[in-house]
């Protein structure tokens, strides 16, 4: 997170015209270009009448300060106006520098009196500067952790800047504005505010301001736990700030690209990036990036086991941090040497670093649940299990009470990343004693919260919910059905078997061994094998670890609901090869939905339907937008034979040049049955609501031609099922506690009981056969699930290639909402 204040020689005609066109350029944020140009003009014109000297050295002292360069600024400014000068917008512009200098340096009473000097003058003169006199008092505040005090100089700032129309100043206090939100962990706000930041600074062409923008919009996403897009971000921001000669915006992107990387397992590549922001942060002298490294490599080393270097890197954080009180730092630091503790077996040790700590009343909520947690670990492994239940619970609802500070719902899709290790280490500890009902209670809390709450199903807040009791063979009982819970863990993995009788308890393998067999499994399936006629062995393996061990409890041709865990929301269960009789998919022996948590599965009601006022709406075979989508051949065929079992008065077809984006919400799709949708589908990993539908281009927006996910959920749904008959309907991105997301799980998000999505490319040719397979059960009175299975099977015992799982299986059920 930053804050801002802000070839060939050329020759000038005038200082005016030398300063005009340096001083562009540092508003451009092209600081390498403004530091060519200075220093030519400086070396050609050595000696400058007043007050031009004067403009000039603050000029320099500007760039110093924007490229972090704190103690040079203050050298530079360190003689006495003359006289004349001394009541002016220059000795204003003099303190302004110095008061942040001095506070990025740690001379708090210094940089206070700086402040009053230039208010003194500000007032007295009426100055034009009073706004960036606020942004400085703003910048000032942050060094100083006045986190309020800041935010109030930045709105200030704003509002005055505004009043001006000085657009510079506007876009600038937007930026700290948004630095303010990520400093207090209001990381929704603080996206609205970058967003609106770079904007603004695109528009103005301010590069470096927009760099910035960039760089703490990575931030906020990092800290919401969208790791994948936080480093894209945080790539492109470091290669700007290095073209823009920012050498301290540049250590600092790198640093956060490592955090990212660290986050996704990419050790490696985390470690050259912390080393070479190490690396210029050294060479420049930036005090608070070199601790930054120092802290990233200290916890990467702990991490991949290299003890030593760990505490190496941790003690000279500590130092650099307690020199120069760095609070926040220091408690990293602090809380890196009881981690250190806690991996030597010095128990105790590490007891009282994580007391000290949970005792601080200033820790930031993202580092009290880490210290929480930490505090129950150690209680846990020295066999204090009453203190150790009270700090799991205690980390675990600091972090749900900071989930619910963030209102978009798009942001807390992956903040619940956050919590994984949180649960995983509560879980692990209630099953190590013997509690494995509460555990099931405890694991359900952290599923699907972002789903539940759209849909009115989740308790006001989370205490409320963690007070309630869960009677999992209460819902199985009204489900007539079976539900397996899945929890997969780095060490072991365990299962969950609800049935009507009661609850069963299974430990699996780690998580790693099951990832195997899954990628295996898919492989095999992608690539049009048999499966079946070769006998998978994946294919075996994963039936023999995920369900065999329920098998007993399930009856023949029962109802089976899946609440999958990490690579397993990506597998159809249908597809396992289970044994007797012959090797056959599961398939065959039970009919299969995925849900997502047991609360929804809870208040889900598939036998009441609420009345509708028509049964069908079809959307699909639309005029192709270009050549990356072309025309599905069979498309028309499946809209055929879907509209068909449904009477013309029912149902509302909209195809080829009607197939719009906006037809979707205009027929108000709150009032059919059945939607079902014809077309090819995208799925981004990156933002999953933007997964999409893709249809006919509108004729007044060529650009507008995708149905996306975060439009469906803005229409409320009644709908018994939703067909999306297209590529990668279920989705690509995984988000810890909240599962697969994409398209299905937008239309489950707007109120569908039931959804098919696809979760590989869906074959043109096999789709529309079954699918006419699928509605003839449903108009014979089978329920969708039911209508679904029976449809697959048809496929799997014919004689042709559609028997493979590549043709049938690639459609998953999602219900229980």
């Amino acid at each position: 997170m930053t804050t801002v204040l802000g070839c060939h020689a050329r020759r000038y005609s005038s200082p005016q015209a030398a300063y005009t066109d340096i001083q562009n350029q540092l508003t451009r944020g092209n600081l390498a270009g403004a530091q060519e140009r200075l220093q030519a003009f400086l070396q050609s014109h050595p000696e400058q009448p007043q007050p031009w000297d004067w403009k000039f050295r603050l000029l320099e002292a500007n760039l110093n300060l924007l490229q972090g360069l704190n103690a040079k600024a203050l050298s530079l400014l360190s003689s006495n106006l003359q006289p004349n000068l001394a009541n002016t917008d220059i000795a204003i512009q003099r303190s302004t520098i110095r008061a942040v200098a001095y506070a990025r340096l740690g001379q708090t009473t210094l940089a206070n009196q700086e402040l009053k000097d230039a208010q003194k003058i500000s007032d007295e003169q009426h100055s034009s500067l009073a706004a960036e006199l606020f942004r400085t008092r703003g910048v000032v505040a942050v060094e100083q952790n006045d986190l309020p005090l800041a935010s109030e100089m930045f709105r200030r700032s704003l509002d005055l800047a505004r009043q001006q129309t000085d657009r510079h100043m506007q876009t600038s206090a937007l930026l700290n504005l948004g630095v303010i939100a990520l400093q207090q962990e209001h990381f929704d706000e603080a996206l609205e505010w970058s967003k609106l930041a770079a904007d603004e600074a695109r528009l103005i062409g301010e590069r470096l301001i927009q760099e910035k923008s960039q760089g703490n919009i990575a931030y906020a996403d990092y800290a919401l736990g969208d790791f994948e897009e936080a480093l894209n971000r945080f790539r492109e921001a470091q290669r700007e700030a290095e073209v823009l000669g920012s050498p301290n915006d540049e250590v600092e992107w790198l640093n956060n690209a490592g955090l990212s990387l660290y986050r996704l397992d990419e050790y490696s590549q985390a470690e050259d990036c912390y080393k070479r922001a190490l690396q210029i942060a050294d060479t420049n002298r930036y005090l608070d990036e070199t601790i930054e490294a120092h802290l990233a490599l200290g916890f990467l080393y702990l991490q991949i086991g290299k003890l030593d270097a760990a505490i190496q890197h941790g003690q000279e954080a500590l130092t650099l941090a307690q020199s120069s009180e760095r609070k926040t730092d220091e408690i990293d630091a602090l809380f890196l040497q009881g981690l250190i503790f806690f991996r030597k077996n010095e128990a105790d040790k590490a007891l009282d670093n994580f007391r000290n700590l949970a005792a601080i009343t200033t820790l930031q909520p993202s580092q009290r649940w880490q210290v929480e947690g930490s505090l129950a670990n150690v209680y846990a492994v020295t066999n204090r299990p009453a203190a150790a239940d009270k700090w799991y619970r205690q980390s675990i609802t600091t972090f749900e009470t900071q989930r619910e500070t963030i209102k978009q719902e798009e942001s807390k899709l992956p903040f619940s990343t956050n919590a994984n290790q949180l649960y995983d280490d509560f879980i692990r500890f209630l099953i190590n004693q013997k509690r494995t009902d509460e555990a099931l209670q405890w694991l359900d809390l952290g599923r699907a919260r972002t789903l539940e709450e759209g849909l009115g199903v989740a308790s006001p807040n989370f205490k409320a919910a963690a007070l309630k009791k869960l009677d999992a063979p209460a819902i199985a009982r009204r489900l007539h059905g079976t539900i397996l819970v899945y929890n997969l863990a780095s060490e072991e993995s365990y299962l969950w078997v609800v049935t009507p009788a009661g609850t069963r308890f299974f430990k699996l393998p780690p998580q790693a061994e099951i990832n195997k067999h899954v990628e295996n499994y898919q492989r095999a399936i992608l690539d049009s094998r048999d499966t079946l006629a070769s006998s998978y062995t994946d294919g075996m393996a994963l039936y023999r670890i995920l369900v065999e061990p329920a098998a007993s409890f399930i009856p023949k041709d029962s109802t089976v609901y899946i609440i999958p865990d990490g690579s397993l929301t990506t597998l159809n269960f249908e597809t396992l090869l289970a044994p007797g009789g012959g090797i056959h998919y599961w398939l065959e022996d039970a009919t299969i939905t995925d849900a997502s948590s047991m609360k929804l599965l809870a208040a889900f009601h598939p036998e009441s339907r609420q009345k509708t006022a028509k049964k069908l709406l079809l959307i699909g075979n639309p005029v192709s937008p270009d050549e990356k989508f072309p025309d599905l051949p069979n498309a028309q065929a499946e809209v055929s034979d879907v509209a068909r079992h449904f009477q013309t008065a029912e149902e509302d077809v909209f195809t080829q040049k009607q197939a719009l984006p906006s037809i979707y919400a205009g027929s108000d799709p709150g009032q059919f049955s059945y939607i079902h949708f014809v077309a090819h589908g995208t799925s981004s990993s990156a933002s999953p609501l933007d997964s999409a539908i893709v249809l006919t281009r509108t004729p007044s927006n060529p650009d507008a031609f995708k149905l996306y996910a975060r439009d469906v959920i803005r229409h409320p749904l009644h709908a018994d099922m939703v067909t999306i008959s297209a590529c990668y309907g279920s989705g690509s991105r995984v988000y810890g506690g909240e599962g697969l997301v994409g398209l299905s799980w937008a239309f489950l998000r707007a109120g569908a009981h039931y959804v098919v999505g696809s979760l590989w490319q869906v074959s043109d040719a096999a789709a529309p056969q079954l699918m006419d397979r699928m509605y003839s059960e449903l108009a014979a009175g089978r329920s969708p699930d039911i209508a679904l299975r029976d449809a697959k099977l048809a496929m799997l015992h014919s004689q042709g290639v559609f028997r493979k799982p590549l043709y049938w299986a690639t459609f998953q059920l999602y219900g229980g909402t």
